[in-house]
């Protein structure tokens, strides 16, 4: 996943052999700029340290990164006589436009188009520009992927519009919650006990269904399944300590929002007891595909996609879906998980190389469509009720599958390389 080709296909100022002849102060302050950029919101360390390397052998610095969820270094010149940067940060949300603009500026500071200066200012109006779709869009969205996760997670009608409901209502506390920073530390219990105390209430006041699944999909969005992935991918391309302290921090959020389902669990057993929930859907293959047609819209919308980049990650994530079903019945959901990720992996390489854009822009929806976290979910759940055999079983099935997305994604990118890091 850090081999970047210098091939013919890619453009000759890629090349770190012909550097560009520019103010090294201006340089090294537009490569610290895109750094921080990039990382506030979303690439991963393999990616940034890959894409950054590159940037400076094309400016003729000699340098070197190192990044974690929290701090990114950056060293300029040779070992015995340069100096070292460190650039604290913090992680931010996932925004694929600013993504994809911050990857189309870095490509126009490669070919020389515009110089490092110029760059850095076209970097911090990026940063800067508000989100395309705000906060009641976003909060659409959530309603709109929590029904239909219902419907891939089996739940019948009840279940997708209770669950729409509770998205909806989950969506607002996130929104609410993280204006305000002391308080962005209890998003996940918070969303997750009011979560299960609407399933709770939505059971009693619509009749049986399936509380576990109204929700898991209420909260889906707060599930770290993608942060999961991208610390295995982290510590599989050996970037250690990146790895490591972001596989702990989704495993912190996984802890909140068990905590606050038991919490709410606890709450609502005041109430009447609710009748058993009823048996799984199977749903039709149309009801399946419309179901991951308006999750990865909403995934889109959710992650600040540009409009015109929606059609090929739609594109993407049916076909991820589709390996994933495949893979599941020939191989077992375990393993299923692995073939829907090589398809996502070679589906977004093919687009970023023929259209010279940012991977992740497919990939990102794709995997989180795919929800490894939630089976974690449920393991954690589980043992806070004290049913430790499932919970155990849960979360190594979890665990399996995110081992099977990664395995996907970097066998994806040995056989059909991006042209850059991103």
């Amino acid at each position: 996943m850090l081999r970047f080709p210098m091939s013919l296909d890619a453009p000759l100022s890629t090349d770190p052999s012909h550097p560009l002849r520019v103010d090294r102060a201006h340089a090294e302050a537009f490569i610290l700029t895109l750094a921080e950029a990039l990382h506030a919101h979303g690439a991963a360390a393999h990616r940034l340290e890959g894409l950054l390397t590159l940037v400076a052998a094309r400016l003729g610095i000699e340098a070197r990164f190192y990044s974690t969820p929290t701090v990114v270094l950056a060293s300029f010149g040779v070992l015995a006589e340069g100096h070292t940067c460190l650039v604290r940060v913090q992680p931010g949300a996932i925004n694929l436009e600013k993504i994809s603009l911050l990857y189309e500026t870095t490509v126009s500071v490669i070919r020389a188009e515009i110089g490092p200066e110029e760059g850095r200012a076209k970097v911090a109006a990026i940063v800067s520009a508000k989100p395309r779709y705000g906060a009641p869009w976003t909060v659409l969205s959530s309603a709109v992927f929590s029904a239909s996760a219902a419907v891939l997670f089996g739940g019948g009608g009840r279940e997708v519009l209770a669950s729409g409901a509770v998205g909806l209502v989950v969506g607002l506390i996130v929104q609410a919650m993280r204006r305000w920073s002391a308080r962005s530390a209890v998003v996940e219990p918070v969303a997750a006990a009011v979560a299960a105390v609407a399933a709770s209430l939505a059971a009693h006041l619509t009749g049986p269904l399936s509380t576990l699944i109204v929700t898991l999909a209420g909260a889906v969005m707060l599930l770290p399944g993608l942060g999961i992935t991208t610390a295995m991918t982290e510590l599989a391309t050996r970037n250690l300590a990146s790895g490591t302290a972001r596989f702990s921090g989704a495993l912190v959020q996984l802890a909140g929002l068990g905590f606050g389902v038991a919490f709410g669990t606890g709450l609502v057993r005041l109430l009447p007891a609710l009748p058993a929930p009823p048996p799984p859907t199977e749903w039709s293959t149309l009801a399946l595909g419309c179901a991951v047609l308006a999750a990865s819209t909403a995934i889109s919308t959710y992650l600040q996609t540009r409009p015109r980049d929606l059609p090929w990650i739609v594109a993407v994530c049916g076909l991820g879906f589709l390996g994933t079903r495949l893979g599941g019945r020939l191989l077992g959901p375990e393993l299923g998980a692995f073939l829907g990720a090589l398809v996502i992996g070679l589906a977004s390489n093919a687009v970023a190389r023929k259209y010279d854009r940012p991977a992740s822009v497919g990939v990102v929806p794709g995997l989180l469509l795919l929800v490894p976290g939630s089976l974690g979910f449920r393991g954690v759940v589980s043992m806070l009720e004290n049913d430790v055999a499932s919970g155990a079983e849960a979360t190594f099935k979890a665990g399996m599958i995110s081992v099977s997305l990664v395995a996907g994604i970097l066998f994806a990118n040995l056989w059909l390389p991006p042209r850059r890091a991103l």
